[in-house]
C-alpha cells in the first residue's frame, strides 16, 4: 500500500482527473489518499473509479463542495456507484477527519485570530467591541482584545503581532489536520505516517 506501480500511458492521473473536474486545489490531497490506498481500490472497482474516488474524498475534507454525480459524469464515463465506493474503501485506510463541530469551531476561532491580527496591522481594532459578532467563537482571545483596547490610551491593540501570526499560523495547522484526519495530513506534509486509527464510511 502506498507503493506506486509503473502506469500505462494512458492510465488516468490524479492530476487530468483534477483538472478536468475543476478540483486542482485538492490535487494533493487526492494524490496523497490514492497513493495510500488507491491501488487497493483499483484492484476493486477499476483505476478510474479509484482515482475519482481520490479526488472525491479529497473535495469532502477540502475547503470546497464534494464533487457530485452530476459533475463527474459530465467529464468521465464511469459509474458512480463505484466512484463512490473506491472512495469508501479509500477512506477506510486513513484515519478520520474531526467531527464537523470540531472543524467549524476551528475555522471560526482562526476568522477571529486573523481578524485581530490585521486589526493589529491596521493600528487599531476593526472589530465592534465588546459585542463583536465572533464573541462566542474564541471569548478568551477577544477578552485580550478588549483589555487591550481598554487599557490603550491610542485606541491600538497592544498585542504582539509575529506572537499573534505565529497563533494564528497554528490555527490554520489545525484546521487543516482536523479536516484531513491525521494520515491524509501526514502524506500531504510528508511527515511520517501513523497507523490508521479508525475508518470512515461517510
Amino acid at each position: 500500500m502506498g507503493q506506486r506501480r509503473n502506469e500505462p500511458r494512458d492510465a488516468l492521473t490524479i492530476e487530468r482527473a483534477a483538472r478536468r473536474l475543476g478540483v486542482e486545489d485538492v490535487a494533493d490531497v487526492a494524490r496523497a489518499a490514492y497513493d495510500h490506498a488507491g491501488e487497493l481500490a483499483a484492484l476493486e472497482y477499476g483505476r478510474t473509479a479509484a482515482v475519482l474516488g481520490a479526488c472525491r474524498l479529497a473535495s469532502r475534507r477540502g475547503r470546497g463542495e464534494t464533487l457530485t454525480r452530476d459533475r463527474i459524469a459530465a467529464a468521465f464515463d464511469v459509474g458512480y456507484e463505484d466512484v463512490v465506493e473506491a472512495d469508501c474503501d479509500i477512506a477506510s485506510h486513513l484515519a478520520p477527519p474531526a467531527d464537523a463541530d470540531d472543524v467549524r469551531s476551528l475555522r471560526r476561532t482562526l476568522i477571529v485570530a486573523s481578524e485581530l491580527l490585521a486589526a493589529v496591522e491596521r493600528g487599531r481594532p476593526g472589530l465592534d467591541f465588546p459585542g463583536s459578532y465572533l464573541a462566542d467563537a474564541a471569548p478568551w482571545l477577544l477578552g485580550r482584545a478588549v483589555r487591550s483596547h481598554e487599557r490603550s490610551t491610542d485606541g491600538r491593540l497592544a498585542f504582539d503581532e509575529a506572537e499573534l501570526r505565529a497563533h494564528a499560523d497554528r490555527l490554520e495547522a489545525d484546521l487543516e489536520l482536523a479536516r484531513l484526519g491525521t494520515t491524509l495530513y501526514a502524506r500531504v506534509r510528508d511527515e511520517p505516517v501513523a497507523p490508521s486509527v479508525g475508518s470512515e464510511k461517510r
